[in-house]
């Protein structure tokens, strides 16, 4: 089945739910035939409120950090940075509750089967004689829930919220969900012991469904009885005004706003369906192969059996569009490490911006993909860092212009995010000042895409508030300018027998300022040079400015590759050499997004045989029972969530953007026939052709 999820029974976990959205809100829906759950979020809906958690003394301890690294003592520099120089966590995106159909008659499973039209953007639940039809409109800001059944049927309908400041009441003919959320929420792996702390300062928000139809209203509850066809509407919102600003707008004026419409059923799926194809109809991807009428759980699984369905891998590539168009429309806020798509009030990682690889592999493939629109959220996400990160550019560097480290949020942290005691070693991933040249480098790449002369009006303050920072940043070293304190994201290396992250220059700072100026220059700004990096004594790409030790040399990370991917500058035949030993090292295995980074590694330098092997593995089918089973490995869930695991959508994502990669350099894996149609190349070139043998014929 072309662009169709298909299971044939319910969903027991959120991994196996059907994920919708209309790019602000989002719904998953499980399918009960008992109580239907739909998992309700809003991508506003965040803890905390806007406050300054930079460390306003860091900068004093600057140059004491930089003499430690460069003399070596790199125990005595970590020390200071996480002593001295510590930031506060990240505020946590959350989930905005349920809304649970319960049914009062008997039904019957008989026939049962759950389906998700990615083309359309409608999600469909079928057992007996009753049909659940879901979306969620972009036009109408709705979530649209239809039930109709030959015979007559019953149901109450309930909303619940797992935060603790909420309540249900019956309004009049509406079933009110309002709630605050907390103003903190700390990470999972931040043990304390109050992680979740509520207050008068946390968002509001509300939840409003009404019924098109027979219904009773009481006792927190919508109750039908003897009906053949309902819809329900629900609406979300919160009181989020902007990033500066307290949340105090009228959440319950704004969700009962788009509950005036006076359209029916027909009418909101019409609209619906005419805006999502006008998007996810632009590019067509077929591949031949077999196997595609079987339930898509029971495909992964028969995927690494050599079932020759190559037609799964066309449905992964078009699954991260969907969820593109389904995540994020110009005016929503920017895909998280989960999207919109969360049930967990303390989510892995906090469900937020991890900015030093996620959230940038989240809008890879964007362009690509022909969905340049849904790009804007992203261009407003960096200019919120950038506004923000010249508080931390001055707290932390002392320096003119602004800086971001490797975690935000809806309210814009830039300081590193890091525990606020200071008793952990926080230095090894948040003392890492460069997400703004990496973004600002994507936002470059956009333009090449759009050649839109207003847009790059718009970017290039931009690039001269950063550009500002990096000159009086960097400090110069064996004739050099170089980045100090940095590291090599997430990654660590070896002195003598102790393991360290902090250090100077490492390589993908390196190659991304090097693009970063090469940028900066093309938009007229006078920046400074730095060289490209070069190969080790052992023919691979260095990690680090000096060739230490590797901790793990297949760490999930690929950091130092920057130069062939995702720079949009060609790189050199020796420095391709050099990552082609890198990636053998780092070997074929990983959590699903760093899958999904070799895959657009191996699609950027034209090696589809080693393509291949990569999408068999991002195609591993994960059991979402166990949501941390991460030393097994990446892979895929049943509803084709990128599992890491746990969940990160990401690696969707990235596998979008990895296909992107293999069609624009022409060379696919040699079993590959069918058709692509509608793939963006920089320049706005399309390619448009036949798939025969791994090779594009263009159709003319």
């Amino acid at each position: 089945m072309e662009n169709m999820l298909y299971y044939k029974k319910s969903a027991k976990y959120f991994e196996e739910a059907l994920p919708l959205g209309n790019g602000r809100m989002g719904a998953m829906v499980f399918g009960g035939t008992k109580t239907e759950r739909i998992a309700l979020n809003e991508d506003s809906l965040w803890s905390g409120y806007p406050k300054d958690n930079n460390n306003k003394s860091a900068h004093e301890y600057l140059e004491k950090v930089r003499s430690a690294v460069f003399s070596g003592d790199i125990a005595q520099a970590q020390k200071l940075l996480n002593e001295d120089m510590h930031g506060d966590w990240s505020d946590a995106y959350l989930p905005f509750g349920d809304l649970l159909i319960n049914y009062a008659s008997k039904t019957s499973r008989a026939g049962y089967e759950r389906r998700l039209d990615i083309s359309k953007g409608v999600a469909t639940v079928k057992f007996g004689d009753i049909k659940e039809t879901v979306f969620v409109s972009h036009p109408a800001q709705l979530i649209v829930v239809n039930i109709k059944s030959e015979n007559p049927f019953s149901c109450n309908i309930s909303f619940a919220s797992k935060i603790k400041h909420s309540h249900v009441s019956c309004k009049g003919r509406s079933l009110v969900l309002e709630g605050r959320a907390p103003e903190i929420c700390y990470p999972v792996y931040y043990n304390t012991p109050n992680p979740v702390q509520y207050g008068n300062k946390g968002m509001k928000f509300t939840g409003i469904a009404k019924v098109l139809g027979e219904a009773k209203f009481s006792d927190g509850c919508i109750f039908v009885k003897n009906q053949k066809e309902i819809t329900v509407l629900v609406s979300l919102a919160t009181a989020f005004a902007d990033y500066k600003s307290a949340p105090d707008a009228n959440s319950f004026e704004r969700a009962a706003a788009p509950l005036e419409t006076d359209k029916g059923f027909g009418a909101l799926y019409d609209e619906h369906v005419r805006d999502f194809e006008s998007l996810f109809d632009r590019v067509e991807f077929k591949l031949e192969g077999t196997g595609s009428d079987a339930p898509t759980d029971k495909r992964l699984k028969l995927f690494r059996k050599g079932s020759g369905d190559n037609g799964l891998i066309a449905l992964l590539y078009q699954y991260g569009r969907y969820l593109t168009i389904s995540g994020s429309r110009p005016g929503t806020q920017a895909t998280t490490l989960q999207g919109i798509w969360n049930d967990q009030v303390r989510a892995p990682w906090s469900s937020n911006y991890t900015v030093n690889i996620n959230t940038q592999m989240n809008y890879w493939g964007t362009d690509a993909a022909n969905l340049s629109e849904c790009f804007e959220p992203l261009v407003a996400l960096v200019e919120k860092l950038v506004d923000n990160g010249q508080k931390t550019a001055r707290d932390y560097y002392d320096c003119p212009g602004s800086c971001a480290h490797h975690n935000t949020d809806l309210w814009g942290c830039t300081q590193p995010a890091s525990n606020p005691t200071g008793k952990e070693n926080c230095a090894a991933y948040s003392f890492w000042p460069m997400s703004l040249p990496w973004f600002l480098n994507m936002l470059y790449d956009h333009y090449l895409y759009t050649n839109d002369l207003d847009y790059r009006a718009r970017i290039t303050p931009l690039f001269e508030k950063v550009c500002e920072f990096y000159k009086v940043f960097l400090v110069e070293k064996d004739g050099e300018l170089v980045t100090c304190p940095s590291i090599s994201p997430e990654n660590s290396y070896k002195l003598g027998d102790k393991r360290f992250s902090v250090t100077y220059m490492p390589s993908m700072d390196r190659e991304m300022l090097h693009d970063f100026f090469n940028n900066c220059r093309e938009l007229g700004i006078e920046a400074p040079h730095i060289a490209q990096v070069k190969p080790a004594s052992d023919g691979r790409i260095p990690e680090w400015a000096e060739e230490f030790a590797e901790v793990e040399p297949e760490h999930r990370h690929l950091s130092h590759l920057y130069c062939i991917y995702p720079s949009s500058y060609p790189a050199s035949e020796q420095l391709k050499a050099a990552a082609d030993k890198s990636l053998e090292v780092r070997g074929t295995g990983g959590t699903g997004w760093s899958l999904a980074w070799k895959l657009c590694l191996r699609g950027r330098m034209q090696q589809p045989a080693d393509a291949a092997l990569l999408i068999k593995n991002q195609l591993r089918y994960v059991n979402p029972h166990s949501r941390f089973a991460f030393k097994k490995g990446g892979g895929t869930y049943p509803n084709l969530f990128c599992a890491h695991p746990p969940f990160q959508i990401d690696g969707n994502y990235g596998f979008t953007a990895g296909i992107g990669e293999l069609i624009a350099g022409g060379k696919l894996p040699e079993d590959w026939n069918g058709v692509v149609k509608g793939v963006k190349l920089r320049g706005g070139k399309t390619v448009n052709a036949k798939i025969q043998n791994g090779k594009l014929i263009p159709i003319k």
